[in-house]
């Protein structure tokens, strides 16, 4: 069947996919291949494309185009509405922070194929945007992916910053948090299935909005025949997080504050922490350059060459949502894990086989000095963790009903 017989299928995502990127360009690429098998799929891009950006020769998507121009976020009096009366949302969804209203003169202008079977819509704050789609193309089926159930998350997060010491920010994202508890499920009943990335937040949409839910798994890209690596006469650790995201940005001070100074009376081994992650606020680059066990790399084009120099993989989260990409990258490299409960959050994993578990400083460095002596057998953990990615987290996404 040529490209222009097949059913055609509208992907509306926020960022470009990408087979190896940021989680998010990943689960949208997921969706491409898996659209491309049986439709002619038309990419829609919120954010602007790359500056030369040309769609590769072989690529699955039919056509990608950016939106960006087409749609417009809330004034800073709209988002100051809604933070001091959220119910506002009811009715103009519009003043949440991050919410992408269509400019419907720009709008008209972007044209879609008129045999439209299929609209997967990635990301809530997009729906405004699809439902213009949905009015052109009223018979195709719409499928949702909220990847994290935003309510949940930002609350998570919100309390996290309350902890901090950081009471606006934390008011502004709890004001979030409840603006999306008030609209989710009611944004649910305009499709025929949503999907999220954690069995858990799938099976409590479910119940909350009694319409058929499922969990989409993430994945990330095979990185090859990674082997278990060795603890040698110098220990290497990495912590890897975008540093704008207030999980990583108080994962990388934890680490800084509270284990270097552990792991500088405890362990025999020189050691080197590797932080690698964008956007990181200046403060957070002068807290760690005074530590010359860190190195903070923000420039990395590919992360696989700081696992491959990894020997343990550190994810100190207390807060965030969804399923932690980093957790899914270090079992594909094969690299021993030490996370938290949050880090390994909606993963089905079990402490002492795939990874192993700290909750506080002291455990985290107790745990490194067993590896570092021999106590522990690291590499059976990281070997079990690589497994369990093959089974469940490697291309093609797996699918599996919750509701």
């Amino acid at each position: 069947m040529s490209d222009s017989e097949r059913p055609v299928a509208l992907l509306v995502t926020p960022v470009l996919p990408q087979p190896s990127h940021s989680g998010r360009a990943m689960r949208a690429w997921g969706w491409l291949t898996e659209l491309a098998k049986e439709h002619s799929v038309h990419v829609l891009v919120a954010d602007p494309l790359p500056a030369g950006f040309e769609r590769p020769q072989g690529h699955p998507a039919a056509s990608i185009r950016s939106f960006a121009r087409a749609v417009k976020t809330p004034s800073r009096h709209e988002k100051l509405a809604g933070i001091v009366f959220p119910p506002l949302v009811l009715g103009l969804p519009r003043v949440i922070a991050d919410w992408r209203e269509p400019v419907d003169d720009l709008l008209a202008g972007i044209a879609t194929p008129g045999n439209t079977r299929k609209i997967v819509v990635f990301r809530i704050y997009l729906h405004d945007f699809a439902s213009r789609l949905f009015a052109r193309h009223p018979d195709a089926e719409r499928i949702l992916d909220m990847d994290d159930l935003e309510s949940q998350t930002r609350a998570s997060v919100a309390s996290a910053l309350l902890w901090a010491g950081r009471p606006a920010v934390a008011l502004r994202l709890l004001a979030s948090s409840l603006q999306y508890r008030l609209i989710e499920a009611r944004l649910c009943r305009a499709y025929s299935t949503t999907f999220l990335a954690s069995p858990e937040d799938a099976e409590r949409l479910g119940r909350r909005t009694r319409r058929p839910t499922a969990c989409r798994l993430n994945w990330v890209p095979d990185p090859g025949a990674a082997k278990a690596r060795a603890i040698g006469n110098r220990l290497s650790l990495l912590f890897v997080g975008s540093l704008d995201y207030f999980p990583n940005e108080a994962a990388a001070r934890f680490i800084a504050r509270r284990l270097v100074p552990i792991l500088r009376e405890r362990l025999t081994l020189p050691f080197r922490i590797t932080i690698v992650g964008r956007g990181a606020p200046p403060s957070l680059l002068d807290l760690l350059a005074r530590y010359p066990e860190i190195h903070c790399c923000t420039d990395a084009l590919e992360l696989a060459p700081s696992y491959e120099q990894s020997d343990i993989v550190l994810v100190p989260l207390w807060s965030g949502g969804g399923t932690k990409i980093k957790v899914l990258e270090s079992f594909a490299h094969t690299r021993i894990v030490i996370a938290t409960n949050e880090g390994v959050r909606g993963l089905s994993v079990e402490p002492l086989q795939h990874y192993l578990a700290a909750n506080s400083a002291e455990e985290f460095a107790s745990t490194i000095v067993d590896l570092a002596n021999g106590s522990i057998d690291g590499s059976a953990v990281a070997e079990s963790g690589r497994l369990f990615w093959e089974a469940h987290y490697r291309p093609d996404p797996v699918v599996s009903s919750s509701a």
